[in-house]
């Protein structure tokens, strides 16, 4: 007779440190032995609904399913389970099986659902209940069978809220990892496409989902992930970014060193250059390891617009990011250190703006630098409509009342607006956190040291970035170390029948990702 697979006999989710309060001890045979050891865990949980029924309307074999309210879909339960049991006619001559068969024919015979297993292990069995599966125990039959038929209301798959596309696929992830594995299934039908999952929190036990191209990606770095998803021990994981801080390589760098994204498409690219997917239940987004800086800077409209448009709006990024940074520390420097840098006029228009201000220069960029952070806290905090008019109006009336009140000067108001909207031009929202912080010490070290101190800073960050990895790539190339053939899609994006290595700077098994398109110039590198 065909097995219903055990724990271990098929690719099951592994790890997730269970809590210690569950004996670990094989079921009896007797139901009633059964019910007294699940006792403790069913009678503190009102959601926890425990249906007896008989097996067969000859036989009576007596039964028990155990499963949550609202968790498990209740139409499966009934059609696909409670209904074939209850209703299966001419019996199943139990006595002529040995005890481990039993289980097996009646669940061969009876059962319509695909994924279960069986266990005769009782602190897997309370694991499997709290983990939102139906499990089954059965009169004079040691072992009982768990299935997995998760349900209730999921939220509809919309087009991200962070990541808005101008143009393109408008999916994307939601809070179910099922749905967000079969997205990229949908999309990307290869049968190298491997999916591991495992649970992570010794309390919530969240699964979480390990996705590569076997054939592409490299297998060291498959270890690396396994290994440090296998030692984060807390009691919960709620979301992406809990899984993020507990595996990336330098936590107290300010630069984000894992790449996320809500979009399956993008999914699937960073599939196919090599990259390793981490998909957490409860939370849309995918991680991706390892990382690059430069990767911060694009977006996925860039390679569905033509090469010039997708170059010239890298380079407004690039752009950005600098005056994002350096914007404040700039005005800074020029005004209390070297005014002779600038023009005679604009110096002396600035000199008059200033007379009436009561404070030094690096207090008023600090006073306005606070209140346009509260301003955006605000709006990200409100509700959406409410939010953006809030910061609008806040925005405007506050500028308007600092100037009028003496307390800054028109050009402060400009710099800070124009260094915020830089902010946000920034395509990826890791990078724009960090770069938010990233002013203030640019602040502070340039108004000590002047022009000096500003070289110094940058000076300080590029080696930051030079020094850190992801995964163990380095985390600054393609610049450094340097590889010229990548910055074919980093400082500039070519065109795409020029594409036909991976990047060089993410360890791959295949460099080869596509032939020759019959273009003029588009013989493979």
């Amino acid at each position: 007779m065909r097995k219903i697979p055990r724990r271990g006999e098929e690719a099951q989710p592994q790890g997730g440190h269970d809590t210690k309060d569950i004996p670990d001890i094989q079921l009896p045979q007797g139901y009633d032995d059964k019910l007294a050891l699940l006792q403790p865990y069913v009678e503190k949980n009102h959601d926890l609904i425990a249906r007896p029924f008989y097996l067969d309307n000859e036989i009576k074999l007596q039964a028990c399913a155990f499963y949550f309210n609202a968790v498990v879909d209740d139409k499966k339960l009934n059609e696909h389970i409670f209904k074939p049991l209850m209703m299966h006619s001419g019996g199943w001559e139990l006595d002529k099986f040995n005890n481990t068969d039993r289980v097996d024919l009646i669940v061969w015979t009876s059962i319509s659902e695909g994924q279960l297993r069986k266990t005769d292990n009782l602190a897997e069995m309370v694991h499997s209940i709290f983990d939102g599966m139906v499990v089954l125990i059965f009169e004079s039959i040691r072992e009982a069978v768990i299935i997995d038929i998760h349900g209730g209301q999921l939220r509809a798959i919309t087009e991200p809220p962070s990541e808005k596309a101008t143009h393109g696929p408008r999916e994307g992830f939601i809070e179910n990892l099922d749905i967000n594995i079969g997205m990229v299934r949908r999309h990307l039908r290869n049968p190298r496409l491997v999916i591991k999952k495992t649970m992570v929190g010794r309390r919530t036990r969240t699964p979480v989902a390990v996705l590569y191209i076997d054939d592409i990606v490299d297998h060291g770095l498959v270890e690396q992930v396994n290994d440090r998803l296998n030692h984060i021990d807390i009691d919960g994981v709620f979301n992406a970014g809990m899984i993020i801080q507990n595996i990336e390589d330098k936590p107290f760098s300010p630069f984000p060193q894992v790449w996320t994204s809500e979009r399956p498409d993008k999914t699937i690219a960073e599939l196919l250059e090599g990259r390793i997917a981490i998909m957490v239940d409860g939370t849309p987004t995918a991680i991706f390891l390892p990382a690059l800086f430069i990767e911060f800077f694009q977006a996925p409209e860039d390679y569905l617009d033509r090469t010039y448009i997708s170059s010239f709006l890298r380079y407004i990024r690039f752009l950005a990011y600098f005056i994002a940074i350096s914007l404040p520390a700039l005005y800074i420097a020029l005004i209390s250190f070297t005014p002779e840098l600038l023009p005679v006029n604009l110096v002396t228009s600035l000199a008059q703006a200033r007379k009436e201000v009561p404070f030094p220069v690096l207090i008023e960029v600090l006073i306005q630098e606070f209140i346009i952070q509260k301003v955006i806290e605000s709006g990200l905090r409100l509700p959406g409509p409410v939010g953006q008019t809030a910061g609008v109006v806040a925005g405007i009336i506050l500028g308007q009342a600092a100037i009028s009140a003496k307390l800054a000067t028109p050009a402060v108001i400009i710099i800070i607006a124009v260094t915020t909207i830089s902010t946000f031009a920034l395509p990826a929202g890791p990078l724009v956190q960090s770069t938010r912080i990233l002013r203030l010490p640019m602040i502070f070290i340039t108004a000590i040291f002047g022009l000096f101190g500003f070289s110094l800073g940058w000076i300080f960050m590029l080696a930051h970035l030079c020094s850190l990895e992801s995964l163990g790539v380095p985390y600054f190339a393609p610049l450094a170390p340097m590889r010229f053939a990548d910055l074919k899609d980093s400082l500039f994006r070519i065109w795409l029948w020029k594409m036909n290595l991976r990047p060089l700077s993410i360890p791959s098994q295949q460099k080869q990702r596509q032939g020759r398109t019959g273009k003029e110039g588009g013989e493979g590198e």
